[in-house]
């Protein structure tokens, strides 16, 4: 079967797909977050062993041979993480993505590759390469796309062609942002137009858009508030608190390394409260807080035990240190 292009938003719809190897690429976080999610929808989190890699080691060949070939004593099947930060390719990475896509095993194999241009990913990868893999396109969607999604998405309440065009004109160029407040009507359980559509409105004044600026300030009473009241209404709602802080954790990062974060769902008014904290958190801090995000992630699914809503406000404090 050869590589198969795909956007993420009809990846997302996808019930089946023919491929255990995902590259995804693309700079609209939540896509990115979603789509890696979406890779696993049919799996036992329970029952598979996750591995993380950097494309870029040295080593990398060797252990991922180790990683898919090592025989697990209590997990049935392995999912293998390979990043990418680099935003050029060379022969070994050509070579090492050649190897990525020739593998044959029953594992999974998830790629993610967000700083290329589309441009490179097309020309030397999808249609350089031979392989089998699906390739997630996660760049912002046209804006036919996202109509389509809204109408394949929105609750019937809602799905109106005049609330499609507002949230059209709203969410331009944001839709992280768009997706991030589909997931709070689900949080607050809303089941009307008129109530929906103040959600929509009011976005600067929702709790979650708040505490990013409380972080910043070290207001760390305020912050630990904001966790308090989701988990006291909806304790499903760390699933929110998940995505915003992975997001806010990337979108720091993007800060440090002098990359625009708008295309992470942030709002320009915002972009100083990431400044500050950028200015105060050490990379090495950052990595840490990738992996307590993942760590809270699996808590919350049930993978790991231990109460995810600890390790968010920890999180929380670390930002806020």
């Amino acid at each position: 079967m050869p590589n198969k292009q795909i956007k993420a938003i009809k990846f997302l719809a996808e019930s089946k797909y023919e491929s255990s190897k995902f590259f995804l690429y693309g700079d609209e976080h939540a896509l990115c977050y979603k789509s890696k999610h979406h890779c696993l929808k049919d799996q036992d989190l329970q029952l598979l062993e996750k591995i993380y890699l950097d494309l870029d080691d040295d080593n990398f060949e060797s252990l991922l041979d180790q990683s898919l070939m090592s025989n697990s004593l209590f997990n049935e099947k392995k999912v293998v993480f390979i990043s990418l930060n680099k935003n050029r390719l060379n022969k070994e990475l050509l070579k090492k993505f050649q190897k990525i896509l020739e593998y044959e095993t029953e594992n999974i194999l998830v790629v993610e590759i967000l700083s290329l241009a589309k441009k490179t990913i097309e020309k030397d990868l999808i249609n350089n390469i031979e392989g089998s893999a699906i390739f997630i396109d996660c760049f912002p969607p046209f804006e036919s796309e996202i109509k389509n999604f809204l109408e394949s998405n929105l609750p019937s309440y809602l799905n109106k062609i005049q609330n499609i065009q507002v949230f059209l004109e709203m969410y331009e160029g944001n839709f992280s942002a768009l997706l991030n407040d589909l997931e709070i009507l689900k949080i607050l359980e809303i089941d009307n137009e008129e109530m929906a559509m103040k959600v929509f409105s009011n976005k600067g004044d929702k709790n979650n858009y708040k505490l990013i600026e409380h972080i910043s300030k070290r207001d760390t009473k305020l912050a630990l508030s904001i966790i308090e009241s989701m988990k006291r209404n909806d304790r499903n709602s760390a699933a929110l608190l998940i995505w915003i802080l992975s997001r806010d954790i990337n979108a720091i990062k993007h800060v440090s390394q002098g990359k625009n974060i708008r295309s992470l769902g942030i709002w320009e008014n915002q972009v100083q409260w990431y400044k500050e904290i950028s200015s105060r958190v050490t990379s090495k801090t950052i990595d840490k807080l990738v992996n307590e995000v993942n760590v809270v992630d699996r808590k919350f699914k049930g993978v790991l035990n231990g109460d995810p809503w600890n390790g968010i406000k920890n999180i929380v404090l670390s930002l806020s240190a």
